[in-house]
């Protein structure tokens, strides 16, 4: 029979259970309406929470506010920052406007604070960061429901040690005979709930579900934050090397399970073993460069973690082992050990150097070269012109150097997306303007990289005729490869720039080109101020 409202109750009897807890819903349409809140109490009033089926708060229970109250004839005015009642305190604020403008339904500032939840407007959830640099939906919000991460709940229940409170207001119409009236109640050391019908409404037969839950905390050591972290225990095995059979030897990254220099764990593998990668493991690095940032021998997230590696190691990325578990997250783990492959190739002479003879050594791989350089010729023109001859990039291609990089694997994209970043920072990025303004005259609809070459042919640079073929060929190319569909001119272009090279031996060439023309430059300008001081 409806007026049982057995699946209401059968809901709320498991509320908490799962993934997501409702915290909040609202509902109202012709057959029924009414409503789930929830508040945190001490639990020092649970039983007298549990006397009744009333709610303890109401929606709106969250607003400072004055009382009064008479001692000895004279009438005493107190202020409350708060009109909640007897330390029961609410999660989700119900703010009204009357109409003015459209109510909202908010977090309260403890619980947001508790666990550092930001507001996500693109996606109307609130979001909780988490330590390996990702966001987790920490609560889903609408208009009528509000639905938070039980653990969260938990955590926060924990800290607080208080109980959750979970409130239920369920009214339900039928057009159905009912022989008698519906009384039920039930009441135990965790629920104390009635359902009741009563007279017809609008010629409808109604029932009445009223209760509420209390829900004890977990152990203070559930909380979640120092120094009741959750214990970082798990230490994936990586692949380290190959045993005379030819299969894969495999040992944790525990970093207390390794040995060292100092005598620990003997019979172990060293810490500073090596462990080889799949170079697209730094994908997911190089495609969010907002929050990852991968540099010459290491990579980190804001300021979240960090770990040495070798990007200058031939076709793969290497990292020392006890650095994988001391230094990367527990997630960020898992994701790692699914690029590990047994070696194929000797660290990088920049690994070895830096990391056994502690000697400053420059990076081997072409990128990351092209990079420094980068760098260090914009640095040095401004110094000797007092103006960019690279622009920097707008805010929304400001990650564009730490994105350029040699192909992570031999696809089309991984090739189109190197050449891209390449022109946009070396021919997109010329600043057209000032060359301009060191010429002696103007040519009508004359473009950047020719007002380059001539200028520098009027300047006497030594490589006009290399650096210039280069700066065309990555336009050409880059004009090929993003048209929407690509003829058979792509190919004979590729053929023209690049003989039968594909992929990733073809951007090298083009990186090796790059790093030519900023040697040459930093060159020709280093020695230009040197004459002029002279």
């Amino acid at each position: 029979m409806v007026l049982l409202q057995e699946e209401v109750r059968e809901r709320f009897a498991t509320l908490e259970r799962g993934t997501w807890i409702t915290v909040y819903e609202s509902w109202h349409d012709k057959d029924s309406n009414g409503g789930i809140y929830c508040s945190f109490a001490p639990r020092s009033k649970r039983e007298s929470i549990l006397r009744h089926a009333s709610w303890d708060i109401h929606k709106t229970d969250f607003r400072p506010g004055f009382s009064q109250h008479r001692e000895s004839g004279e009438l005493v005015t107190t202020y409350f920052p708060s009109s909640v009642q007897n330390d029961i305190e609410p999660l989700i604020l119900c703010r009204e406007y009357h109409g003015i403008v459209p109510s909202t339904l908010e977090l309260t500032e403890h619980f947001r604070l508790y666990h550092n939840l930001y507001w996500d407007e693109l996606t109307s959830q609130f979001m909780k960061p988490n330590d390996d640099g990702t966001s987790s939906v920490a609560a889903k919000v609408s208009e009528q429901k509000i639905e938070v991460r039980a653990k969260l709940v938990r955590q926060f229940q924990a800290a607080r040690q208080m109980d959750l409170v979970l409130y239920i207001d369920s009214v339900r119409f039928s057009d159905e005979d009912v022989e008698s009236p519906v009384s039920e109640e039930w009441k135990n050391e965790e629920l104390c709930a009635d359902l009741h019908s009563g007279d017809r409404i609008g010629g409808r037969n109604f029932s009445r579900f009223l209760g509420k839950r209390v829900i004890a905390p977990p152990p203070i050591e559930k909380c979640g934050i120092w120094p009741y972290e959750e214990e970082d225990n798990h230490f994936p095995e990586f692949i380290i090397g190959t045993d005379s059979d030819g299969d894969e030897v495999r040992h944790t990254c525990n970093p207390d399970n390794l040995a060292n220099y100092f005598g620990a764990n003997p019979k172990a593998p060293n810490y500073l073993t090596p462990v080889y990668f799949r170079r697209e493991v730094l994908q997911k690095y190089y495609d969010n460069s907002e929050i990852y940032t991968v540099s010459d021998g290491y990579l980190h997230c804001a300021s979240l973690w960090g770990v040495r590696i070798d990007n200058s190691a031939k076709d793969c990325v290497v990292v020392f082992l006890g650095d994988l578990g001391r230094d990367l997250p527990t997630g960020e783990r898992d994701y790692w050990r699914s690029f590990n492959i047994a070696r194929e190739n000797p660290p990088s002479e920049t690994l070895i150097r830096r990391a056994f003879f502690g000697q400053p050594a420059e990076p081997t791989a072409e990128d990351l070269l092209v990079r420094s350089h980068y760098v260090a010729f914009k640095r040095l023109w401004r110094e000797r012109y007092g103006w960019d001859f690279f622009r920097d990039p707008e805010d929304a291609d400001a990650g564009l150097l730490q994105r350029l990089r040699l192909p992570l694997n031999e696809s089309q994209a991984e090739f189109e997306s190197s050449v891209r970043i390449m022109t946009q920072l070396m021919v997109d990025a010329i600043n057209e303007k000032q060359i301009q303004a060191h010429l002696p005259d103007r040519i009508d609809n004359e473009k950047g990289i020719s007002k380059v070459a001539r200028w520098f042919t009027l300047e006497g640079y030594p490589h006009v005729e290399r650096d210039i073929k280069f700066l065309r060929n990555l336009q050409e190319i880059r004009s090929k490869a993003t048209a929407h569909r690509k003829s058979s001119e792509y190919e004979k272009t590729l053929t023209k720039v690049f003989g039968s090279l594909r992929g990733s031996a073809a951007a090298r060439v083009f990186f090796d080109a790059a790093l030519a023309l900023l040697t040459g430059l930093s060159e020709w300008v280093a020695s230009h101020g040197a004459e002029d001081h002279a």
